[in-house]
């Protein structure tokens, strides 16, 4: 079915005021909208604990009515992991390393970022052009097509410095979530600590 912009729209249009149902929807989430917006204003702290709550009782309730449905979107999740690890996408592999040349960037620009985490977002990202500079190498001294994904498969070297990347990325990933983490409760118990 080939529907054009304002086709698609009149049919969004029809959907959110065909039933009672869809306008509790549109006004609930229409609410939330406004929740969130007054309270950067206001800056209330039980508002985002309250509206967290909700967001998470919402998701348990569909993971729970849709039982089958979140377990299939688990599986297919973690298959395409896996799919991706033993056969990598150079696709993917290139919009890595714009994400890390974005990393790369921000961490120059960023003055609030301790010294250990600036050197290792360096490492990484420049860990990862490294390696993104060997497979253009090898792509171009092999003259291979960077597009033929069956020849670069059977290219050991190829395949192992686009995997060695993406472990990189990967521990670049992990860091960076436990240094949050570390800042959010840094930040938090040393509020505490200075209100009491």
């Amino acid at each position: 079915m080939d529907l054009g912009l304002f086709d698609k729209m009149k049919i969004i249009f029809d959907l959110l005021f065909s039933s009672f149902m869809s306008i509790e929807i549109f006004l609930f989430f229409l609410l939330l909208f406004v929740l969130v917006i007054v309270n950067i204003k206001v800056k209330n702290r039980l508002v985002p604990i309250i509206l967290t709550f909700i967001v998470f009782v919402l998701i348990i309730a569909f993971i729970v009515g849709f039982s089958s449905y979140a377990l299939t979107c688990i599986d297919s999740f973690i298959m395409k992991i896996m799919d991706y690890y033993y056969f990598p996408s150079t696709v993917v592999f290139f919009f890595i390393f714009l994400f890390m040349v974005g990393v790369f960037v921000y961490t120059m620009f960023c003055k609030k970022k301790m010294t250990f985490k600036k050197v290792f977002n360096y490492i990484c990202s420049v860990s990862v052009f490294f390696f993104f500079a060997i497979f253009t190498s090898l792509a171009i001294i092999g003259n291979l097509d960077l597009a033929d994904t069956v020849a670069l498969y059977e290219n050991n070297q190829i395949l192992t410095v686009v995997q060695f990347s993406n472990l990189i990325v990967l521990l670049w990933i992990i860091v960076t979530l436990f240094y949050h983490l570390y800042l959010f409760f840094k930040k938090k118990f040393d509020n505490e600590k200075v209100e009491n």
